[in-house]
């Protein structure tokens, strides 16, 4: 028999240079996305619901007056079409609006929201509730972040969850606000300190009413975690359920309530009747079918790509050293499974509702972060499970000591250099693979800088007060990334007449 040795994997990786490692390259692949910024354009929608705010505030210069109109155009809107009204607000503050350049600014507010609503969410989950490992937390989350944003699918929907503020406001900031919340709610439950409970406790009932008003996608799940919170309280109180540490959960009420009657003036609104009978929507019971099906075809079959399974597998290894230090058993890993499948079909329910389709970019983004945030925690919650039930655990892993074990050192390196060998594999053909790589692509390829320049050469145009018949060349480059949407050769179409509007000409057409 054939007897050899091969050179064994005798370092061991700290969870403080597991953090510091992923916090670095998380970093790194975001700057490329906030550079892109300085070339971003507003476009569609900016012009039609910003009109008010962008007339009062040339006119006036009173940011108070501008902010007053957006209100009043908000309840506008929310009276006679649509009832998301805290979505309709933030839509009406665009940055454009007080001045063209700080459009700029739309990817660094979007992505900033979205990156600290997640880290807050996970410190308040893994490290305030379960008091488990504050490097592997952050290392999570940055893992987290990277799939969510650059893992997800190329096409309109990074453009409108990113870089359009009127898509990105709606769906991709709020839902980063909805993380903010649930780690308000948790931080209420298990942290000691009684006046940041009391602080927490205002903030959230005071954004929770707000958030009930947000996109349905995010509200709807928002609303679901409400009723979960009100059945859990209600079962406690009845004996039926038992909340282990120590937690302070009397009050945990007040802001699950305050976020059900948002989403209650969210819902039931005239408006809603006005814009469900322009469109084409779905029986409840077939729109939930479709839900349950889309997350198969959508998010399982199309969007999640090899990386994202090998990243998962990456997770895995960090939740065991993780798992080691919650005290908490979780006993029920297939009922959570189903009930995490079930919360990200949800977020897929209202689009199906209301129009029978989840085409819109912006939709299918907000949907893959939601399935990636899930999966995570599905992930979590087995590999938990599987260690709270092997007396083997310390023999692979070592002691709890911040060290992995060699072999789980060399797990995560293997994992993280087989993500780094076919990512480079990936793309060297297709650039656009990553949403990081598509930005660094548009800025050093020069499309970036040759949009900003048309779009230069236009403001000429829009801004010379001369022209009242403004006609526009073609742009010759569109780049994923920041462009959305342009106007058309037909003057009467609605995005030349609100681009019209906006700037004060009679007309606006496309040569």
């Amino acid at each position: 028999m054939l007897s050899y040795k091969t050179p064994s994997w005798k370092y061991k990786i700290s969870t403080k240079q597991l953090r510091i490692f992923f916090g670095a390259l998380f970093v790194l692949s975001m700057i490329p996305l906030l550079v892109l910024g300085i070339y971003d354009f507003p476009s569609a929608d900016d012009f039609s619901m910003a009109l008010q705010t962008h007339q009062e505030f040339a006119s006036s210069g009173n940011i108070f007056l501008a902010v007053w109109a957006a209100l009043k155009k908000a309840w506008l809107i929310y009276s006679q079409y649509e009832g998301y009204f805290f979505s309709i607000i933030l839509t009406n503050l665009c940055p454009g609006a007080f001045n063209g350049g700080l459009y700029i600014l739309v990817p660094l507010i979007i992505l900033g929201m979205l990156v600290f609503g997640v880290i807050y969410f996970f410190d308040s989950l893994f490290v305030k509730a379960w008091k488990l490992d504050r490097d592997l937390t952050r290392a999570t989350a940055y893992i987290t972040l990277m799939l969510m944003i650059h893992c997800m699918t190329q096409g309109s929907a990074r453009v409108e969850a990113f870089y359009w503020w009127s898509g990105a406001i709606n769906y991709t900031f709020t839902f980063g606000m909805g993380f903010f919340w649930l780690g308000l709610l948790l931080r209420i439950v298990f942290d000691d300190g009684k006046g940041r409970r009391g602080r927490r406790l205002f903030w959230a009932g005071f954004w929770g009413f707000w958030l009930g008003g947000a996109n349905y996608m995010s509200a709807l799940e928002l609303a679901i975690c409400s009723v979960l919170i009100l059945v859990i309280l209600f079962m406690t109180g009845r004996g039926k359920f038992v909340i282990n540490g120590g937690a302070d959960i009397t009050k945990i009420w007040i802001p699950a309530v305050t976020n059900l009657i948002g989403f209650a003036c969210s819902c039931f609104t005239p408006g809603n009747l006005v814009r469900s009978a322009e469109t084409q929507h779905v029986s409840a019971v077939k729109a939930v079918l479709l839900s349950i099906y889309g997350t198969f075809d959508l998010m399982v079959n199309d969007m999640a790509r090899w990386e994202f399974l090998v990243a998962l597998a990456l997770l895995g290894v960090l939740f065991w050293k993780i798992a080691g230090g919650l005290k908490v058993r979780l006993e029920h890993p297939f009922m959570f499974s189903l009930f995490a499948f079930l919360l990200a079909s949800s977020n897929l329910t209202p689009p199906f509702f209301a129009v029978g389709n989840i085409e819109a970019g912006r939709l299918l983004g907000l949907a893959w972060m939601e399935f990636v945030v899930l999966s995570v925690l599905v992930v979590f919650y087995w590999v938990v499970w599987i260690r709270q039930r092997m007396q083997e655990a310390k023999a692979f892993m070592g002691s709890d000591d911040g060290k992995f074990s060699s072999m789980a050192s060399m797990m995560i390196v293997v994992a993280t250099l087989f993500i780094g060998f076919g990512s480079a594999l990936c793309v060297i053909p297709d650039a656009g693979y990553y949403t990081c790589t598509e930005a660094v692509y548009e800025i050093v390829s020069g499309e970036a800088g040759t949009y900003k320049a048309e779009n230069a050469e236009r403001l000429k145009i829009l801004n010379d007060g001369s022209i009242k018949d403004a006609e526009l060349s073609e742009y010759s480059v569109h780049p994923e990334l920041l462009f959305y949407m342009d106007v058309t050769p037909d003057k009467e179409e609605w995005i030349n007449t609100a681009t019209a509007t906006y700037f004060e000409k009679d007309s606006v057409i496309l040569k």
